[in-house]
């Protein structure tokens, strides 16, 4: 812009217009036209009749009546560099003759020393104007969002991991204000998980301990019975013998089961896996639960494809683990109860299917029904004798196959595991 304004002040101070100058005289006056066409300090206008006597002028050095001699108007209008410009009027008989002045080194010196004043000034108040709008743009680009980190990163030292840096930037500080905030959600999830893994530590060991202390209790008070009963008839003695072996099973079957669980969990357990046909495997499993299935009056529908469906198995922990799911649908049935199995070979993947028309698992339960210890009836355990362990191990022994399993909410006239295990590349 400086550049600009100086080249036009210069071009202003040089050039003169003289377009449609001699017009300008006929119409106005040697007086409008001098300030119409802005001649420079020093320029004059005359009006010369046929006689070349000046009828009328404007800033001339010659006054009104003087007449030019021939041979200097003849040498004014044959050489144009003396600065004299002459325009003939056919219409009033005149000529208007116009000399323009050069400035002198004076002058233009004094014009030079204002132009630099004047542009020196412009620069002066144009780079303050540029600074004050790079400041504001600053502030608002790099002073705000670094107040804006440090206010985030002062309440995230402070232990608040759920508050955010509220502030959008599309340059390295919105990255490193993205980065941050990554960071405490990371830390505020891993604060969230260690808070319930150690609810379900607490909540394990009340577990225990409650499912210990009843059979512990009988065992401590039959053997006190026993111990201290002298008078005890035989047949009563063989009967708290009975008790006392029973919970001591149940006791010992809580801490193996307890035991296998935490050992699949921390991935201590190293289970061989071979090429077996799961349809097969599963028509032997069904086989053995025949007659329970008989003696409690169950209806039972298998679907089993004939073909070989190949997947890799450890035959033992993969039973226990359909074991554990079909035993729950066989202790928590009622009366006119079925029991329905279906294999499916679903693309890379078999599907097993295993449902009843039980008492059922509320939905509230679906997510956390695997979770050890997690019953949909507080009752059942001391009902039916089960630790609340397996459907926990049976979910670690899908896992470590590879598998899945989960609850079909859809079903409301029982349960519906859905078990899911891939299938070999040979497959």
């Amino acid at each position: 812009m400086t550049f600009v304004i100086a080249s036009y002040s210069i071009k202003n101070h040089y050039d003169v217009d003289l377009t449609n100058i001699n017009e300008s005289i006929d119409t106005y006056g040697p007086k409008k036209a001098f300030q119409i066409h802005k001649l420079p300090k020093g320029s004059y206008i005359e009006i010369l009749d046929s006689r070349l006597t000046v009828i009328n002028q404007y800033k001339s050095i010659h006054n009104i009546g003087y007449t030019y001699p021939q041979a200097n108007f003849n040498k004014l209008a044959l050489n144009y560099t003396l600065g004299y410009e002459l325009h003939y009027s056919t219409e009033k008989d005149t000529i208007n003759l116009i000399y323009i002045s050069d400035y002198s080194e004076v002058e233009n010196v004094k014009f030079f020393k204002r132009l630099y004043i004047y542009i020196l000034i412009f620069f002066i108040i144009s780079v303050l104007v540029v600074l004050l709008i790079y400041a504001k743009l600053t502030s608002r680009t790099l002073v705000r969002p670094i107040k804006k980190i440090l206010e985030g990163v002062k309440t995230i030292s402070e232990g608040d991991y759920s508050s955010r840096i509220n502030y959008k930037s599309k340059n390295e500080l919105g990255y490193l204000i993205k980065s941050i905030n990554q960071m405490s959600e990371k830390i505020q999830h891993e604060i969230d998980l260690r808070e319930k893994s150690e609810e379900k530590r607490k909540k394990l060991l009340l577990d225990i301990s409650h499912d210990l202390k009843t059979p512990l209790t009988n065992i401590l008070g039959y053997s006190e019975t026993l111990r201290y009963g002298n008078e005890l008839e035989e047949d009563l003695r063989n009967k708290y013998l009975d008790i006392i072996i029973s919970n001591s099973k149940k006791a010992n079957n809580l801490i193996q089961d307890l035991f296998e669980l935490s050992h699949m969990e921390n991935n201590n357990c190293d289970i061989k896996l071979e090429e077996h046909d799961f349809s097969e495997f599963i028509r032997e499993i069904l086989v053995d639960y025949i007659p329970e299935l008989d003696e409690n009056h169950i209806d039972c529908c298998f679907d089993i494809p004939d073909k070989e469906i190949i997947i890799k198995m450890n035959s033992q922990k993969l039973e226990r683990a359909i074991n554990n799911i079909i035993d729950n649908s066989i202790k928590y049935s009622e009366k006119n109860a079925f029991l329905k199995l279906r294999l499916e070979d679903s693309n890379n993947e078999a599907v097993l299917t295993i449902e009843d028309n039980g008492v059922g698992i509320p939905c509230e339960l679906a997510e956390c029904i695997f979770d050890p210890f997690v019953r949909a009836d507080n009752s059942r355990n001391s009902k039916t004798g089960g630790t609340g362990l397996g459907l926990a191990i049976s979910k670690e022994i899908i896992k470590i196959h590879g598998g899945g399993i989960e609850l079909d909410t859809s079903y409301k006239d029982g349960c519906r595991f859905v078990i899911t295990l891939p299938k070999t590349d040979s497959a």
